[in-house]
């Protein structure tokens, strides 16, 4: 990585070219056969690689000094363009001051070759025959001060997130704000957040907002959300086992509870038998003496998580089980798992599938 930032599409270019330049075997070369980005119907940068056999392949460079997910479709549009008119022995390359991890990720997926100043790269030509994968920043070092990056962390984020995957109407920013309980500006940020990384669009009659890959939403989501972390969370033993604790449970109607993880989603993709329950409570002290639960500082059978209010998301779209079981959503249930121990990810695997075919059931 070069410490200074690329001011421009054309420094993005020629770092690219370096570092390329750098990760080729010794007897290979890569020579500048076009560099100027004030055209818009022609590629800006081309290259051409040749081995040491004298194979070559002439590489298309789209440069941009920020590219974000929503960004990718027209970016593949333009690189697919130019490589039709130049025919067979073309390949194209992505280059940027810094791809994210998610921007990466969605290239890979789309098979795009890419590389960025700080050296995260993935080049892959068919001829002559060549694979580069190395790996840079995941954040980005040039990033200046003011308002930090989007995330989906924190109560709004969560709300908004489970408001739209709780519900597959298209939503107006009015209703969305309304219906999550969060202001208008963190709904906004959130929003914005969203389209950015291409988790939501607009429906093309009403532009309304619309989440077209739920199960892309939730694992973004279950990257910036964990339950053990967002909560406070304190460990428990329950002598007589989990089943005597969830029947406590089902006749508790003092204080909000919902029982999420492996017990609840058993309910719906049974995996194997439960080990230990993770229950939110909004209270964790009234939970402890109204269902005689013993705190241990060893292995727990129980683990009580408190949000920081009882109106918390985690209480919201809750179902009960025939014995009066209350259940987080089946949605709150999936991220918990996501990044919950042991066989905790497997386990969301098996709900993500449930919940794929009975979309019906659980979101409305």
């Amino acid at each position: 990585m070069s410490d200074a930032q690329p001011e421009s599409i054309e420094q993005v270019a020629r770092q690219a070219v370096e570092l390329l330049r750098a990760r080729l075997p010794h007897a290979w070369n890569v020579n500048s056969v076009k560099e100027t980005t004030d055209s818009k119907s022609h590629p800006d940068f081309l290259v051409r690689v040749k081995d040491s056999r004298g194979e070559e392949s002439l590489v298309v460079i789209e440069a941009k000094r920020i590219v974000e997910k929503r960004d990718i479709s027209r970016i593949q549009e333009q690189i697919e363009s130019y490589l039709r008119e130049l025919g067979a022995g073309s390949t194209g390359l992505l280059a940027a001051k810094y791809l994210s991890p998610q921007v990466r990720a969605e290239l890979e997926e789309r098979d795009i070759s890419y590389i960025d100043a700080t050296g995260n790269m993935r080049i892959t030509l068919a001829s002559p025959a060549l694979y580069i994968g190395d790996r840079g920043a995941d954040s980005d070092p040039w990033r200046g001060a003011g308002r930090p990056r989007g995330t989906l962390k924190g109560d709004p984020a969560a709300r908004i997130v489970r408001t739209l995957l709780d519900s597959s109407r298209p939503w107006k920013i009015s209703d969305l704000t309304k219906a999550a309980g969060t202001s208008v500006g963190a709904t906004y940020r959130v929003v914005d957040y969203l389209e950015s990384e291409n988790l939501i669009s607009r429906a093309e009659r009403s532009g309304g907002l619309v989440v077209a890959d739920w199960i892309r939403l939730l694992r973004a989501w279950s990257l910036d959300y964990n339950a053990l972390t967002a909560n406070r969370v304190l460990q428990y033993i329950e002598p007589r086992g989990i089943t005597a604790l969830l029947s406590k449970a089902s006749e508790t109607s003092i204080f909000p509870y919902a029982v999420t993880s492996s017990v609840a989603a058993a309910e719906w993709a049974p995996y194997a038998p439960t080990r230990s329950a993770f229950i939110y409570v909004s209270n964790i002290e009234q939970a402890e003496r109204e269902w005689n639960l013993r705190r241990t500082d060893g292995t727990p059978n129980v683990l009580l998580l408190e949000p920081k209010s009882p109106r918390d998301i985690v209480f919201a779209n809750t179902s009960r089980r025939r014995d009066g079981l209350t259940l987080a959503a089946t949605t709150q249930v999936a991220a918990d798992l996501m990044n919950g121990p042991g066989r905790n990810p497997a386990e969301a695997e098996e709900l993500i599938t449930w919940m794929s075919n009975n979309e019906g059931e659980w979101r409305k």
